[in-house]
């Protein structure tokens, strides 16, 4: 079997990528497109101003102009959600069919804490960080670009150049601060986390009533809550300090070009009018300039944190077999009993059975639900397997009814690991936990229909008449395909 090539960034942002993307560009392109639009028109306001050719049509056509931009800016945002939660879902299904037959990591339990965050949070806020910081920087990029063009055509062509000399002069600022400003986040997020670490015991501390302890504790939460302080405060000073210079050098540049062109052309009193009035919007454009070329260090940090998602796209399994001590393990087809030297042995054991009944025996320790993981990894697609203390989805725990869109708008939405619990609740409310394992037997039964089946302690937390039952479905199971199960029972 080929090895499959490591999954890249790259291979990441084509998630991205799709029809509500590039409709979200579109839009966004739209919405700066209308709002130079209503820059040029304010400059043409400004021109029959001095002609005395104003009428109400000219506001009209600004008042049409920059509501097009707003509704433009609005609706790319639907679609910048669209491209978010495609991507977390192509994500999710890029994984599954990575992983799908790696059974040994369902009891890898370091594997799992490595890579589960990735799937449950990380990921997903990944997607949508890169986004909306994609959404933000790709408005103010287009908004530059747009409306130093207008500039241009519409009062001096030296204007757009003086905006390409100062981006071009931040960016390099920008680069050459990227360290010193991630080393003082860095360092601030260090010392913030040493400080939350104490608080961790917060609670022997406080709960045992021990004036000695506690002053101890106390002592030691201050120095590091000093500490986080002095490392929040340099850290913001580090950056607001980058931001008030580069938007100094950003304002210097470009009313310096401003001054050029009024003192260049000081009889035109029309061009003075129209400079005088777009002096607000060149103002907002150096501010957009500076938070474009800051939105490097932004975009920089989600380029390390899809590493991250990409280095755990396929965890790297540990060998199962090894884990089995198939010395103390025993295959029993009906009455006759049989020992395997390896899990090659174990396999050629079971394909000679093509239907019926094969029982795994053996003490605690010996590997008998690792053996089933390893017989799972080697029939893939041909065997049904059903763990032990399983949480798969089937048709009587999906499909619960969504919450209600009425809600209190000074409330909190819940947080997933809240709701993760809240939904195992009502899939246990009407079951017991002999009650759930029958009606999983019964689904396995009638909706699934595979050559081999693994159970996995089929009749645990089951009594002796739910037993019998899940017995008789068992035997369905048997009477059609060939059934390798680990019995609560029978355990040794």
């Amino acid at each position: 079997m080929p090895v499959p090539l490591p999954f890249q960034r790259q291979d990441f942002l084509r998630f991205l990528l799709g029809g509500a993307f590039v409709a979200m560009l579109a839009l966004v392109m739209l919405q700066e497109l209308f709002g130079a639009a209503t820059t040029w028109l304010v400059i043409q306001v400004a021109r029959e101003i001095t002609e005395a050719q104003l009428t109400a049509g000219d506001f009209l056509w600004i008042i049409v102009t920059q509501t097009l931009s707003y509704l433009a800016g609005a609706a790319s945002w639907i679609y910048a959600e669209r491209a978010g939660f495609g991507a977390f879902g192509k994500y999710l299904l890029h994984f599954a069919r990575s992983n799908r037959f790696q059974t040994a990591l369902l009891g890898d339990s370091e594997a799992r804490e490595s890579a589960e965050p990735f799937l449950t949070n990380e990921t997903f806020r990944v997607c949508f960080d890169l986004m909306y910081d994609l959404q933000f920087y790709l408005r103010l990029l287009f908004n530059l670009i747009f409306n130093a063009a207008v500039l241009g055509l519409a009062i001096d062509s030296d204007l757009p150049v003086a905006y390409g000399a100062a981006f071009a002069l931040l960016v390099v600022l920008q680069w050459s601060l990227r360290k010193p400003l991630a080393a003082a986040y860095l360092h601030n997020q260090r010392m913030t986390n040493r400080m939350m670490a104490r608080t961790y015991n917060a609670w022997d501390n406080i709960f045992s009533g021990n004036r000695y302890n506690f002053g101890l504790w106390h002592r030691d939460f201050r120095d590091r809550l000093q500490g986080a302080l002095s490392a929040q405060i340099k850290a913001i000073m580090a950056r607001e300090g980058w931001s008030a210079v580069s938007g100094i050098i950003a304002l210097v540049i470009v009313l310096a070009a401003t001054a050029w062109v009024a003192m260049h052309d000081a009889g035109n009193t029309a061009l003075l009018i129209a400079l005088a009035a777009t002096l607000p919007r060149q103002i907002e454009m150096t501010l957009d300039m500076h938070q474009l070329t800051a939105g490097m260090t932004d975009l920089l940090a989600i380029w390390t944190r899809i590493k991250g998602v990409c280095e755990h796209m396929q965890p790297e399994p540990k060998a199962v077999g090894e884990r089995i001590e198939f010395g103390r393990l025993v295959l029993r087809v009906g009455r006759r009993e049989t020992t395997c030297r390896d899990l090659a042995d174990a396999l050629r054991t079971i394909a000679a059975v093509p239907n019926g009944l094969v029982s795994v025996r053996g003490g605690n320790g010996a590997g008998k639900s690792t053996l089933l993981i390893a017989l799972k990894a080697a029939f893939r697609g041909q065997a049904y397997y059903w763990p032990a203390h399983d949480r798969l989805s089937f048709r009587f725990n999906t499909g619960l009814p969504q919450p209600s869109a009425e809600c209190d708008p000074d409330g909190e939405a819940e947080e997933p690991e809240d709701l993760n619990a809240e939904e195992l609740d009502q899939e246990k409310s009407g079951y017991s936990s002999g009650e759930r394992q029958l009606q999983v037997l019964r689904e396995v039964v009638a909706e699934t229909d595979r050559p081999i089946y693994l159970l996995d302690e089929w009749d645990a937390n089951l009594d002796a008449d739910n037993r019998s039952k899940a017995r008789a479905l068992v035997e369905q199971l048997a009477a059609r395909a060939l059934v390798v199960e680990i019995s609560h029972r029978d355990a040794a």
